[in-house]
């Protein structure tokens, strides 16, 4: 069963989203990390300053803050600990990097998401809501 997250947005192709990480693995604002595990990649994550991010409003920014700015494993491979270690890694670069906060997003709706961010010692900050008129 997949976590209820709902969203207007229609996902980008698997071209486009090849296209835009075939831009952004060179772009030195962002730092990727992945994680392998049997000569497979089975997680990922992005780390960047939390300015880069157009979601981050300035009421919303921590002050110096890294944001962990996208974060999945495989469902085939949770529980293998690869989320752990990512975040973990993202932690040691943000400290690396000076920053005094670190932000991450996540719906609440997600079960997994809500337990796992929370359990890497994330806390929410504000809730968001929104309704749209159509």
């Amino acid at each position: 069963m997949k976590a209820p997250v709902f969203s207007k947005l229609t996902p980008p192709t698997i071209e486009v989203a090849a296209a835009e990480l075939a831009e952004d693995i060179h772009n030195p604002k962002y730092s990727i990390f992945v994680a392998e595990h049997e000569g497979r990649v089975i997680a990922t994550a992005v780390g960047c300053d939390i300015e880069v991010s157009t979601s981050w409003v300035r009421l919303m920014r921590p002050r110096h803050a890294g944001l962990l700015a996208y974060a999945a494993t495989l469902p085939d491979a949770r529980g293998l600990g690869a989320g752990r270690a990512l975040c973990e890694n993202f932690f040691v670069w943000a400290r690396d990097k000076g920053y005094d906060w670190l932000a991450t997003d996540w719906r609440s709706t997600n079960i997994e998401a809500n337990r796992t961010w929370r359990a890497m010692g994330f806390r929410p900050l504000y809730l968001r809501l929104h309704r749209a008129i159509i």
